[in-house]
C-alpha cells in the first residue's frame, strides 16, 4: 500500500512541476483566444497586410480662358499620383500609414525616394482613397509606391 502511495504522490508532484500548460496542451483554443493571436499576429507585421496601388498623372492648370479667336491654355504643375490603401488584414487596425514613393528613371535607376505620411485610421478589411501633388524631376519615367510602416491601433 505504501509503494502506491509512493507511486501516485510522485505522478502528482511530476503533473505539478510541469505546470498547468501541460495538462491544457491538448486542450483546443477557444475563440477568444484564436482571434488575439491572429490580432497580436496582424499587428506585428503591418506591410504584409497593407497595401497600395497608384497611378500619376500630369497636373495641368488653366493659364488662359478660352476666347473668340483661341482655345484655353494649360500648363504643367507637377504630377498627382492617385491610389488606394487596403488592408487585409482580418482583425487589426492600423493608422498612420507612411507610403514611400520611389521615382525611377527609364532604366529603373532610383532616383529620389519620398515618404509621405497618412494620418487617418485603416480598419479591417477596407480600402481607403489617397492623393498626393508631387514634382518629380524630368528624367522620372517610372514610379512605385510601397507601404514603408504602420501604426497599430488597439
Amino acid at each position: 500500500m505504501k509503494q502506491k502511495s509512493l507511486i501516485l504522490l510522485s505522478f502528482l508532484f511530476i503533473l505539478s512541476a510541469c505546470g498547468p500548460s501541460a495538462v491544457d496542451s491538448n486542450r483546443p483554443k477557444t475563440p477568444e483566444e484564436l482571434k488575439m493571436e491572429l490580432k497580436v499576429q496582424e499587428q506585428n507585421s503591418p506591410t504584409q497586410y497593407l497595401t497600395s496601388t497608384a497611378t500619376m498623372s500630369e497636373n495641368k492648370v488653366k493659364t488662359r480662358d478660352a476666347g473668340v479667336f483661341h482655345d484655353a491654355e494649360y500648363s504643367a504643375d507637377g504630377n498627382n499620383i492617385e491610389g488606394t490603401i487596403k488592408s487585409s488584414a482580418t482583425v487589426a487596425r492600423f493608422k498612420d500609414v507612411v507610403l514611400t514613393v520611389t521615382f525611377m528613371s527609364e532604366t529603373e535607376t532610383v532616383i529620389e525616394e519620398k515618404d509621405y505620411v497618412f494620418y487617418e485610421f485603416y480598419e479591417p478589411n477596407s480600402t481607403k482613397p489617397f492623393s498626393l501633388h508631387v514634382y518629380p524631376t524630368a528624367a522620372t519615367k517610372k514610379f512605385n509606391v510601397t507601404v514603408k510602416n504602420a501604426t497599430a491601433v488597439d
